[in-house]
């Protein structure tokens, strides 16, 4: 801490010293009170949920007891028993009295729940069936009651009766699929001599009507969770779905009634309440984000700290006034330190100021002068430093292709080839004409690309047209300025160590086009290649900061010096190359569309 105010500005200083009593209070009071708020909507909000599902799963709980109530009339019903038990040697008038009494007792039950009973089923293994339903037309109906005998009595050894959750209507088919929830009775199993089953389907768009008329949250949903089942008021957004698991847990869980924390799929916080119906011990749970139970939370906090950052900010600002006014010369000053610091020669320290703060701008003035002076002068000592560099670079290559052209040239003579002597001859005098250059060191691409022309005419003489050669060069780019000798060396680097160990005749290719912010030159021979590891190495010697005492290629290396030094260090050669295929040498410059300025 000690340590950062040494550094810390003046202004900075002063203001930690104002500041941290008022802002430490303030921020205090505002965190303070909003968690008091936040903990008060969260309990409220939890006993609201509570008191909320309790209040539905009472009333759920009431409206399946009157179906349950309907299921256990029917089933006690003296005209049901005498059904049920008859094996089919009753023809009599008694028979027709309880099979009328039955549908008597269907209809009415139909009647007097015709919101909630969607169908009514009853079957017996002495193969009678009754049924009633009213608001759909059937394509079917019936069920394998030896199936349901095997599925269901063995469940539970203490009650023949089952309830199943929202599910499509497996006794009475129709055309278009229905859920519905049941509550069934199994009487007797296979062995029985007498068995059979009663049967009430209950609508479940009443059931839903139910749970969605209880509005918990924006964003929750209440589920009535059973053994088989789950039935949702709505279904939860992607970001709010519970897995699985969490179902599983509410199911299983031995407590009448509870809470959970979970969380969802996506990692939201959610709050679970359930309660159990008493009647079949289904859970009802109510299943809500946190971000909706402190959804007022967000307002009473956005509140709270706006008010804190109002009471903040017209204390800063007036600290701010009071001690920028006192720093304001040495913010000035460091600012200024700062810009020279970064390159910016031409800042100045002058202040109206006649205390030490004065004295001090007017010290910082002289040494930025002194240092003005000094930096010019390096430039100067650099810049003849490259000058001399480029003209040593220069006069290494000159030597080495002029020595190899003479040499081609008196080997035409002594062969007493006269004519072509001659040709080369002023192809050399072309050649030199351009090379001179009066006297500059940067030329255009097009004069560079005549003078390898030439270079290509001696050549081809020389080796009796072993090889052709093509140039291709976009007109776009003719224009840029390129280091003179820059090809040449290239070229006959093809030459002498690609053509020439080709057996049959080669062919060398030049090709220029603009790519961004370059100029892309490749000179391609089809001649003897070199490996990967011979590439490598070539590379990796052409482009050396540091000079070896006896480096792989030197022409190569010196033309790549030749145009770092010129145009910068991203711009250069490189070589690509396939043992006995071919290769490609990269010429790489800057692309402008200047034209050339001379920089001898």
């Amino acid at each position: 801490m000690f340590s950062y105010l040494s550094r810390s500005p003046i202004k900075i200083k002063l203001l930690i010293y104002f500041l941290p009593i008022l802002v430490s209070s303030v921020a205090l009071t505002g965190f303070f009170s909003y968690f008091t708020a936040v903990k008060q909507l969260e309990q409220n909000a939890y006993y609201l949920l509570s008191d909320t599902t309790e209040q539905t799963g009472f009333f759920l709980n009431d409206k399946l007891y009157t179906i349950f109530e309907q299921l256990v009339s029917i089933e006690n019903n003296s005209a049901f028993q005498y059904i049920l038990l008859d094996n089919g040697q009753d023809e009599g008038e008694h028979r027709y009295d309880d099979i009328i009494d039955l549908h008597k007792q269907f209809e009415e039950a139909y009647r007097n729940h015709l919101q909630v009973i969607d169908s009514i089923f009853v079957t017996f293994n002495n193969g009678r069936t009754f049924n009633i339903q009213k608001d759909f037309i059937p394509r079917h109906v019936g069920v394998n009651l030896n199936e349901w005998l095997a599925r269901y009595n063995q469940k539970d050894a203490e009650s023949s009766y089952y309830w199943l959750n929202t599910h499509e209507d497996q006794v009475f088919t129709t055309v278009t699929k229905r859920n519905v929830v049941s509550v069934f009775k199994i009487i007797g199993n296979l062995d029985s001599e007498v068995s059979g089953m009663a049967l009430i389907n209950m609508k479940e768009s009443y059931l839903l009507d139910i749970l969605q008329n209880v509005n918990i949250s924006p964003n929750g949903s209440l589920a009535l969770i059973s053994p088989d089942g789950v039935m949702y008021s709505k279904p939860l957004s992607k970001e709010y779905a519970i897995g699985d698991e969490i179902v599983n847990d509410i199911r299983n869980n031995a407590n009448h009634q509870g809470d959970l924390r979970a969380a969802s799929k996506s990692d939201q916080r959610m709050m679970i309440h359930f309660t159990t119906l008493s009647l079949n011990g289904w859970k009802l749970a109510a299943i809500v984000p946190e971000s909706d139970i402190l959804a007022k939370a967000s307002q009473i906090k956005s509140i709270t700290l706006t008010i804190v950052a109002v009471i903040l900010v017209v204390f800063i600002i007036m600290a701010t006034y009071f001690a920028s006014s006192l720093t304001n010369p040495i913010r000035y000053l460091s600012k200024q330190v700062k810009s020279f610091r970064q390159g910016n020669l031409n800042v100045n320290f002058q202040l109206k100021e006649q205390n030490e703060i004065g004295v001090l701008a007017s010290g910082l003035e002289n040494l930025v002068d002194s240092v003005r002076q000094l930096l010019e002068q390096v430039k100067d000592e650099q810049e003849q430093k490259r000058q001399m560099e480029l003209l040593a670079l220069q006069s290494q290559i000159q030597p080495h292709f002029l020595y190899n052209t003479l040499g081609s040239i008196k080997h035409m003579i002594d062969l007493g080839e006269k004519e072509k002597a001659s040709t080369m001859v002023s192809a050399l005098a072309h050649f030199f004409r351009i090379g001179i250059s009066r006297g500059r060191e940067v030329i255009t691409l097009r004069e560079e690309i005549e003078h390898v022309q030439s270079y290509l005419q001696i050549q081809n003489i020389r080796y009796q047209k072993d090889f052709e050669f093509e140039i291709q060069v976009e007109e776009s780019i003719m224009h840029l300025p390129i280091m003179k000798l820059t090809l040449q060396p290239i070229v006959e680097n093809a030459i002498y160590h690609g053509i020439k160990n080709k057996k049959g005749k080669g062919i060398i290719r030049i090709t220029g086009r603009p790519s961004g912010d370059a100029a892309i030159i490749e000179v391609f021979d089809d001649g003897a290649g070199m490996d990967v590891e011979k590439v490598q190495e070539m590379n990796t010697s052409i482009q050396a900061q540091n000079v070896q005492e006896a480096p792989v290629t030197f022409g190569l290396r010196n033309v790549h010096r030749r145009l770092a030094l010129q145009f910068g260090y991203g711009f250069g050669i490189r070589l690509d190359s396939e043992e006995g295929v071919y290769t490609i040498v990269t010429v790489r410059i800057p692309y402008t569309k200047n034209e050339v300025t001379n920089r001898a």
